[in-house]
């Protein structure tokens, strides 16, 4: 028991001995900087969302209403020049409620049945967009929640923003560096974020009644897309 106990200290102090000898691993000092870009580009399409709400008294009456109004609303839409692959249903939903009395301020105990329907559509014609809002409110929408507009191919976008984030990360690690009196080495690391920002021209709720009413084409404003690029980078500060 007394040899297997000096080998077991032997070996340990011969481990301690080794790992005294190695030498102790020192993380370099660093700077680091952000520095963000952002390149803009006039949209080539817009992004319209249209549909109905309506209420009813019986489920299915609503239900069946509400399908005629949007199909109605989808062939206005096709016959501007709008494709079938470019318009999609982004939500459906029915619902019961108790109908309130503005007179007594109490439930009356009947229920109503509401249902939404909504449909994206792309309109690659911007020019077209408020002929298009006319057209799908005269056909029986009477809900245009959103109407944005973007690049649809933004690589050339994103990267003219990051090369000018990557220049602007480099003006500041400079700047830093001479703000200590030291220079910079070699980089440890580069990191990337991205984002963009779609133009918006309006948000309609209810706009010209639907159900067969009739609306004067409105002006849209197409604005500018931007894209964001924000680039970080580490680097060594040299003797």
């Amino acid at each position: 028991m007394r040899k297997s106990g000096f080998i077991l200290l032997l070996v340990i102090i011969v481990a301690a001995n080794m790992a005294m000898g190695q030498d102790i691993w020192e993380y370099p000092a660093t700077i680091s900087s952000t520095g963000s870009g952002t390149a803009s580009a006039e949209p080539d399409v817009a992004s319209v969302v249209f549909g109905v709400s309506i209420t009813r008294s019986e489920p299915d009456v609503a239900v069946n209403d509400a399908a005629q109004l949007v199909e109605a609303a989808m062939a206005a839409a096709r016959r501007e020049g709008i494709a079938g692959e470019d318009m999609q249903t982004t939500s459906y939903s029915l619902w019961v409620q108790e109908i309130w009395d503005d007179y007594d301020y109490a439930y009356t105990g009947k229920m109503e049945y509401v249902v939404t329907h909504y449909i994206k559509a792309d309109i690659r014609d911007i020019s077209s967009v408020g002929d298009i809002l006319a057209a799908v409110v005269s056909a029986g929408a009477n809900s245009i929640n959103a109407v944005s507009f973007y690049v649809e191919n933004t690589a050339s976008l994103y990267d003219e923003a990051r090369r000018r984030a990557s220049e602007n990360a480099k003006v500041k690690a400079g700047q830093l560096a001479d703000n200590f009196d030291v220079t910079l080495g070699r980089i440890t690391s580069i990191s990337e974020w991205t984002s963009y920002y779609p133009a918006s021209a309006m948000a309609y709720d209810n706009y010209g009644g639907g159900l067969g009413y009739y609306a004067e084409s409105p002006p849209v404003t197409p604005g500018a897309f931007s894209v964001s690029v924000e680039v970080s980078a580490t680097y060594e500060i040299g003797q």
